[in-house]
């Protein structure tokens, strides 16, 4: 039988408990964090007055964590949230260990269909404030690696808009440095009233 060994970066590791306390610290902060954006983004305005899908608001907000999004740890907040088997309407924010966040709006079947010309034509307002839009066949990647997304505004709006009518969904989203951790929430909940004033067409 083979013997299984630590390395000596492995070994130093497994003795020290006092890192895992801290990561178990830092996940329990972005918990409350995550509950506080939720707080924010429930009581912004634009969340009464946006024509959301009718069960959307009443679904509530839910938060979720795991330890192995491409084997890091993560926790989402998905709000407002409408998932159905053909139909998404969901804003969703990412905590990933080690990157960064980022808030993404997902749109899909109907609520996509209804939005894709407004979004369009929005180019311009979303390329100037650095949103980037998705890029995969697979809708279920939510990080910016492996070139998943890209820089609206290094896109020809002609690209932009073939991206946008030939998906069966669209995904808007933006990063959050962790060294700006004390602006995060006024900055997601500053993008997510702005995306849904680019859908209702305000500027």
């Amino acid at each position: 039988m083979e013997t299984v060994s630590l390395t000596a970066e492995e070994q130093a590791l497994v003795v020290n408990a006092e890192w895992l306390y801290l990561k178990n610290n830092v996940l329990q902060k972005v918990m409350t964090l995550m509950g506080q954006l939720q707080l924010a983004l429930q009581a912004h305005p634009v969340t009464n007055t946006f024509p959301f899908p009718e069960p959307t608001l009443l679904a509530g907000g839910k938060i979720s964590r795991g330890e192995r999004y491409k084997e890091l740890p993560y926790i989402i907040l998905d709000y407002p949230r409408f998932f159905s088997k053909d139909n998404i309407f969901a804003f969703r924010t990412m905590f990933w260990w080690g990157h960064y966040f980022i808030a993404t709006l997902h749109l899909a079947g109907k609520e996509k269909e209804r939005y894709s010309h407004t979004i369009i034509g929005a180019w311009q307002q979303l390329a100037e404030h650095q949103f980037q839009v998705y890029l995969q066949e697979d809708p279920w990647e939510h990080d910016l690696e492996n070139e998943n997304y890209k820089l609206i505004s290094a896109m020809p709006v002609e690209e932009f808009q073939q991206l946008i009518i030939r998906r069966p969904f669209i995904k808007l989203a933006k990063p959050y440095s962790f060294e700006e951790w004390g602006k995060i929430v006024p900055e997601v909940v500053r993008d997510y009233s702005l995306l849904l004033q680019v859908l209702v067409n305000k500027d």
